[in-house]
């Protein structure tokens, strides 16, 4: 992925957890400018988020995994779900922040060196 300004991150909010089942989600944070699905088709759902607008989670109409997500509160940013790329295309040996750490699950530690945000 050769793309300016990618924000690498691990969400700990409720949806995500949710979402993943898991305790957190890893997101590659791009420009919207520079997404675009080469293959197959997405599905999505809203949910609200704390910001009061929509949060649109993506996900693949064939086999149901997260893809990527389009936040209404950010309109120049989305958020692809790591666990989506193939690992030639991202580099996802550090974090740059951790988001929702209120949310983190008591038995993980923060990241060390990587940025901690109550919300996004």
């Amino acid at each position: 992925m050769s793309v300016d300004n990618v924000t690498k991150a691990v969400c700990h909010c409720k949806p995500c957890q949710k979402r993943t089942a898991s305790a957190f989600s890893v997101n590659v944070i791009i420009p919207r400018s520079a997404f675009k699905i080469t293959q197959g088709i997405t599905r999505s759902y809203p949910h609200l988020g704390d910001s009061g607008k929509l949060y649109h989670s993506h996900f693949c109409d064939n086999c149901g995994a997260s893809t990527h997500g389009v936040p209404d509160a950010s309109t120049s940013v989305l958020a692809i779900k790591a666990g989506s790329l193939d690992e030639e295309f991202v580099d996802l040996s550090a974090m740059d922040s951790e988001f929702y750490v209120v949310n983190r699950l008591g038995y993980l530690k923060a990241l060390e060196g990587v940025k901690q945000h109550d919300g996004m």
